[in-house]
């Protein structure tokens, strides 16, 4: 009688083992079988962390660069001589 029950919990252990190799969602967290994809999945959030850094950094120096290149746009339309008597033309304006 020993022997089958013994011979029970066996199978029992077997059956379990492979349900955990066949579905690795029912892997407990912090066991053996979860590290690598945990490992891969902290891996990419430090990749994204370090892309978002840099399109930030990248985004910023665009911004200084487009209102650099605007203000010396707006210093050369201003010191433009106009010769006189010449009609002041507005690009932006519709009614032409």
């Amino acid at each position: 009688m020993v022997f089958l029950w013994a011979l029970a919990f066996i199978l029992v252990l077997q059956e379990q083992d492979l349900l955990a190799a066949a579905d690795p969602v029912s892997v407990l967290p912090g066991s053996l079988g979860g590290g690598s994809w945990c490992n891969e999945h902290d891996a990419i959030h430090e990749r994204l962390d370090i892309i978002e850094e840099k399109v930030i950094k990248t985004v910023e120096h665009l911004e200084s660069e487009v209102k650099s290149l605007l203000n010396i746009i707006n210093e050369t339309t201003s010191n433009i001589p106009i010769a006189p008597g010449t009609p002041r033309i507005d690009i932006l304006d519709d009614t032409s």
